[in-house]
C-alpha cells in the first residue's frame, strides 16, 4: 500500500484504506476501483490523496500506531464533544460528566503502552468538512504518544489526554469564520482569537468534571517557550507540562494537513520548520521526542537519495526516521533489491534527498 497525492490519482487505482463522508459513515471503502467521479468526489471533499493498493507497493504494510477504529471512535467523541458544548449555556455553569471521553482516552493510553513500535508512520487523511474533529483526534493521540515517551504515567497520562481533547473548546465562543480566514488576521482579529484560551479554561473549569490541571494544559497551549506567546507571557516550566506538548502537537498536526487556503507540509517539511522554532516557540526536549516518534518518510513513500536512486520506503524503524529500509524502484530482476540505511554499513554514506510524486 501506498499514498499517492490528488494530483497522482487515476481512474482505475484500487482504494487501500476507507474514505468517510461529512457524517463520518464509509462512501469509499477498501479495494473501490477508483472511477473519474470518485476522485472528483475526493477533491471536494478536501482529501489531499489516499494510501492505494498495486503491485508497487505490495510488499509495504502501513499501520496506524492505534486501531483504526479507535481512532474513529476519537473522532467521533470530538464530534460528539463539540455539539455537547454548543448547547450548553456557559452563563448557567454545571458540571458535566466526562465518561463518554474517558472511554476513549483510556483505551488510546492502553493501545499505545501495549504498542512496541511507536512511531507513526503514514500520512494523515482529512477532509475539509471535518477538519477540527479529525485534528483534534490527532492531537489527543499524538499529545499521548509524546507522553508515554517521556515517561508520563498514570493521572497524568489521563489528565493529559483529557486536556489534548478538550484543548480548543474556548473556539467555539469566537465570531463565526474567524478561524478559517485565509488572510492574515488584522490585530483587532488577533486580540480576539486569543481570548480563547481563557473562555475555554473558564468554560472548561465550570462545566466539565476535569482536574484543574487539565485545564490549565488547555488554558496554556498557545504559550511559547521563550515568553512570547499568550495569554500570560510565561516561560519554559512555567508552561504547564500538558501545555507545552498540546502546543506543538497541534501546530505540526496543523502543518502536515490540508487546509482549503493551502497544501498541507510533507512531513520533512513540517519537522524543519518545528525544529527551526526550537527553543523559542517550542519545549527543545519535547521537539526531540517528537523527532524520534514521527517517520520523516512514511511508509509507501516514494523517495529519492542522495546517489540518485529512486526507492520506496518500506519500513521506519523507531526513535531513527533518517533511516529507513527502503525498496529499489525499477529494478528488472524477479528478486527485489533492498536498502538498509540503518542496518547496513555499505550504504551508511547515504542519505534521503527528497520525497517522490510517483
Amino acid at each position: 500500500m501506498r499514498y499517492v497525492s490528488f494530483p497522482r490519482l487515476r481512474e482505475g487505482m484500487v482504494l487501500g484504506s476507507n474514505i468517510y463522508g461529512d457524517k463520518l459513515e464509509v462512501i469509499m471503502g477498501q479495494r473501490l476501483i477508483l472511477s473519474d467521479a470518485h476522485i472528483r468526489r475526493l477533491n471536494e471533499l478536501g482529501y489531499p490523496g489516499v494510501y492505494i493498493m498495486d503491485n508497487l507497493s505490495q510488499d509495504v504494510v502501513v499501520q496506524d500506531i492505534i486501531p483504526s477504529e479507535l481512532r474513529l471512535a476519537a473522532i467521533k467523541a470530538a464530534r460528539d464533544l463539540r455539539r455537547q458544548a454548543e448547547r450548553m449555556d456557559p452563563k448557567n455553569p454545571r458540571k458535566t460528566s466526562v465518561a463518554p471521553q474517558q472511554k476513549i482516552v483510556l483505551p488510546i493510553i492502553e493501545a499505545l503502552i501495549d504498542n512496541k513500535r511507536r512511531v507513526v508512520d503514514l500520512i494523515d487523511l482529512k477532509p475539509f468538512e471535518n477538519y477540527d474533529f479529525y485534528h483534534a483526534a490527532n492531537v489527543v493521540v499524538l499529545s499521548l504518544l509524546l507522553g508515554v515517551e517521556m515517561g508520563i504515567s498514570g493521572t497524568q497520562l489521563y489528565e493529559l489526554g483529557m486536556a489534548s481533547l478538550l484543548y480548543d473548546l474556548g473556539n467555539i465562543f469566537l465570531p463565526k469564520g474567524i478561524l478559517q480566514q485565509p488572510g492574515k488576521l488584522s490585530p483587532a482579529e488577533y486580540e480576539t482569537v486569543k481570548k480563547h484560551t481563557e473562555i475555554g479554561f473558564e468554560f472548561l473549569r465550570d462545566n466539565f468534571d476535569i482536574s484543574i490541571d487539565a485545564c490549565v494544559g488547555a488554558l496554556h497551549h498557545h504559550e511559547h517557550y521563550d515568553g512570547s506567546g499568550y495569554p500570560y507571557g510565561l516561560k519554559k516550566n512555567k508552561i504547564s507540562i500538558y501545555g507545552r506538548i498540546i502546543a506543538l502537537t497541534d501546530v505540526f498536526d496543523a502543518l502536515v494537513s490540508r487546509r482549503p487556503f493551502r497544501e498541507p507540509l510533507l512531513p520533512p517539511e513540517a519537522m524543519e520548520l518545528i525544529q527551526s522554532q526550537s527553543g523559542t516557540k517550542f519545549d527543545p526536549e519535547i521537539v526531540r521526542v517528537l523527532g524520534r516518534v514521527v517517520s520523516l518518510f512514511p511508509a509507501g513513500t516514494c523517495v529519492q537519495l542522495s546517489s540518485g536512486v529512486r526507492c520506496m520506503v518500506v519500513q521506519n524503524y523507531v526513535a531513527d526516521p533518517e533511516h529507513p529500509r527502503l525498496r529499489l524502484l525499477g529494478n528488472m530482476s524477479a528478486t527485489p533489491l533492498y536498502i538498509d540505511l540503518q542496518n547496513d554499513p555499505a550504504f551508511a554514506h547515504l542519505k534521503v534527498s527528497h520525497i517522490l510524486e510517483v
